[in-house]
């Protein structure tokens, strides 16, 4: 009797071991998807589908770039031409359904996990209820990281991913890469993941996602951002580097990058290795608000443009308080910009009120944005005090 239960613990035991891989497959089998561009089609490719499903005004072009794993190393390889990827363009009218027809179009199923980048045209994005049903999607798929990049194409998200970088093995690389790069320049907008978009969606508040473009050289450039306003969920409009960079201090986002300050109408770069923004907000009778935010930066003089004396601490002082300037010009442009173009709340003052003034945003939250949009009638003051922490390794560089 205990030899029979023992057999069919020791049967059952390796029955469970070996089905325990039965929906493996190999890694050479599997279509991996690293990057997603969504663009809405023009007439001739309208008019060129190969399936007319009647919702032509819905319909969505995407393109999915898979990566090639047999030929990843042969691609870096001196002398090979073999590509490391293809990308495959489809027509529909929804995301899900387009993912399906995706596994009949290549020889590999679609595996998605390993998604990078998704980039949305700002067309696409400017249709209503759009950009919120492509995020929908997305968080919703079970294969679907919540850490991967959203990003705003300006022009067609198409012409993007079929741009060969000269660096990389492939275009989703690539622009996974650089947009990390916040360090190294202020007018980047941080990273957009599609957990902190999904957040932005469920809350309704207004928010930047990251712009990426094509230059006249046919080179990707990140720089900038896409405004979305928090009610509709739709794209309204740019901010340019400078605008962003601004977002940017106030938000105290900024990591780095440098300022080019002037004196004596000659150029000084001021890079920046740390930034300090300090908040209050003051709320007199129930609906005007003012913000005194202070900003605080720290950085090196990286380049002097003509021979001046840098160990004079008057010099010092007079090239701090340029900087200064030059931060309260870009961080008060983008405060008239939000509040006066747009009227939306993207520098997070709502979310700063919610949190340390409760009991008044509850009474005024309702007319921050809409209604009465106590947002554009905010008082926001703003001072910076910029120190010269070092001045290079050199006092001079040129004689007269």
């Amino acid at each position: 009797m205990i030899r029979r239960v023992v057999v069919s613990l020791v049967m059952g035991w390796t029955l469970f071991c070996t089905t325990g891989c039965w929906d493996r497959v190999e890694i050479d089998e599997r279509g991996f998807v690293v990057g997603v561009g969504i663009d809405i089609p023009d007439e001739q490719e309208q008019g060129a589908a190969e399936e007319g499903n009647g919702f032509a005004e819905r319909d969505y072009l995407v393109t999915y770039q898979l990566v090639v794993p047999s030929r990843l190393k042969r691609a870096g390889s001196s002398g090979s031409s073999d590509q490391s990827y293809f990308n495959i363009t489809l027509r529909g009218d929804t995301l899900s359904s387009l993912t399906a027809k995706l596994s009949s179009k290549t020889s590999r199923s679609p595996f998605f996990e390993h998604l990078q980048v998704v980039i949305v045209s700002d067309q696409v994005a400017r249709r209503e209820g759009a950009f919120s049903d492509i995020m929908d999607y997305f968080v919703r798929e079970k294969e679907m990281r919540r850490s991967l990049s959203v990003m705003v194409s300006n022009g067609k998200a198409k012409d993007i991913l079929n741009i060969k970088p000269p660096n990389e093995e492939m275009p989703t690389k690539f622009i996974h890469s650089a947009a990390q790069n916040t360090q190294e320049s202020s007018r980047m907008l941080e990273v957009s993941r599609l957990g902190k978009v999904h957040a932005s969606l469920l809350k309704r508040d207004s928010f930047l996602i990251q712009l990426i473009s094509i230059t006249k050289e046919h080179n990707i450039f990140i720089n900038g951002s896409a405004l979305f306003d928090g009610r509709s969920n739709r794209f309204i409009g740019f901010l340019d580097g400078e605008d962003t960079a601004g977002t940017n201090y106030i938000r105290d986002l900024v990591k780095g990058g440098v300022i080019n300050a002037k004196l004596n109408g000659q150029l000084v770069a001021y890079g920046i290795e740390r930034v300090k923004r300090k908040m209050h907000a003051q709320i007199t009778g129930e609906k005007q608000v003012t913000f005194y935010i202070d900003i605080h930066t720290m950085g090196t003089l990286e380049q002097i443009y003509k021979q001046m004396d840098i160990t004079k601490k008057k010099i010092i002082l007079t090239l701090e308080d340029r900087i200064d300037q030059d931060i309260a010009r870009i961080t008060n442009h983008v405060v008239k910009i939000l509040q006066q173009d747009y009227g939306r709340d993207v520098l997070e003052l709502g979310a700063y009120l919610s949190q340390e003034h409760y009991a008044q945003w509850e009474k005024i939250k309702d007319n921050w944005e809409e209604g009465e949009n106590l947002f554009s009638k905010s008082k926001i003051i703003i001072k910076v005090n910029s120190i010269v922490k070092r001045t290079g390794n050199v006092i001079e560089s040129e004689k007269d």
